[in-house]
């Protein structure tokens, strides 16, 4: 078996080599889509081929991927004769000397169940339970029919299904509000009014958050802020375009640091005042975890501790901001002063 694989594998490997090395020109043998076979050109066919031979050729054949592996090289193989052509009959004669393995009932059963699974999750992502059904999924997936490339695994690190709306650090949803002992001891309400989709992308919309227009999102451990600020210089208004910023990243350990990188443009009201671009670096950094923190002579548990510094051309400001689970930012001390949580409403 060892030496049948070394072998479909040169054959392979000189039929690739071939394609690649004819640049644009035309090979013998039908090099479009074929509507009655795989439905694939020629060239992706060849892709393909050359990823699955990739994969065959290094899975053992007591591997518990083979046989996965095995029929995936095959279905490959039957892609390439019918988008490519096999004038030769070499592809047609590797094809029929595989002899794969039948994959087993309990992989299909695990690969449905992982597909029923990912479905339920990707239409509620913050769902906790939906989260882990997915996880088990995949890892029985791994069980039952291999992980040759680790591609199963890789979906098993990315999900994180701790970091949900059950656990949430900035809850978002219509109606929630929160009201703060601003600087100069003056009292503002932040509120979430809305939805909006914004280039293919869903927030949550505040009526403004410290005197600008703001939007909100989560994605993962994430929360993602777009603003916009506005104001005037010497009598002269100017508006800004919006950036994003990531400022909270709530399963990062203690002094793990993340940084946005951002540039917005600010444009003036006189005639004659040319617009300015800026960068600004956003660097944060996780201080403390799970804390807890007095304010406005409210105790909160579960609290995080986030350092941003924040820097632009010719400054450098640092700022602390205190968020407590389930309830959203508590406090947030600036070198102009610090805002203060006085009450909140969530829906």
């Amino acid at each position: 078996m060892k030496s049948l694989k070394i072998v479909s594998i040169f054959i392979l490997s000189l039929f690739v080599f071939t394609i690649t090395s004819c640049d644009d020109e035309p090979l013998e043998g039908e090099f479009v889509t074929d509507d009655g076979g795989s439905g694939v050109t020629c060239v992706e066919a060849t892709q393909s081929l050359a990823t699955a031979s990739a994969t065959y050729g290094t899975t053992a054949t007591d591997d518990v991927s083979y046989s996965v592996v095995c029929n995936a090289y095959a279905v490959a193989l039957q892609n390439m004769i019918d988008a490519c052509g096999d004038d030769t009959g070499a592809i047609q004669t590797l094809l029929e000397s595989l002899g794969c393995p039948a994959i087993s009932d309990d992989c299909t059963t695990a690969q449905t169940a992982t597909t029923n699974a990912e479905t339920a999750y990707n239409a509620d992502t913050t769902n906790t339970t939906l989260c882990t059904a997915y996880k088990a999924a995949l890892q029985n997936e791994i069980t039952e029919c291999g992980d040759a490339d680790g591609s199963l695994q890789t979906m098993i690190d990315g999900l994180n299904c701790t970091s949900t709306a059950e656990s949430d650090y900035w809850p978002r949803a219509i109606g929630n509000s929160w009201t703060y002992n601003t600087f100069n001891s003056v009292i503002e309400t932040y509120t979430i009014t809305g939805m909006e989709t914004i280039d293919g992308t869903e927030y949550f919309a505040f009526d403004q958050l410290y005197g600008y227009p703001s939007w909100i999102r989560k994605s993962g451990p994430n929360y993602y802020l777009r603003a916009q600020f506005s104001g005037d210089i010497a009598g002269i208004g100017f508006t800004a375009t919006p950036f994003i910023i990531n400022m909270i990243k709530d399963d990062a350990i203690i002094g793990e640091t993340w940084e946005s990188d951002v540039t917005y443009t600010i444009n003036y009201d006189a005639a004659g005042v040319p617009d300015t671009e800026v960068n600004a670096l956003y660097s944060f950094e996780m201080k403390e975890r799970d804390i807890t923190r007095t304010v406005s002579g409210e105790n909160y548990s579960n609290v995080i501790h986030i350092e941003l510094v924040t820097t632009a051309p010719g400054q450098s400001i640092t700022s602390q901001y205190y968020y407590a689970k389930d309830v959203g930012m508590i406090d947030y001390e600036h070198p102009d002063g610090t805002n203060t949580l006085l009450e909140y409403t969530l829906n």
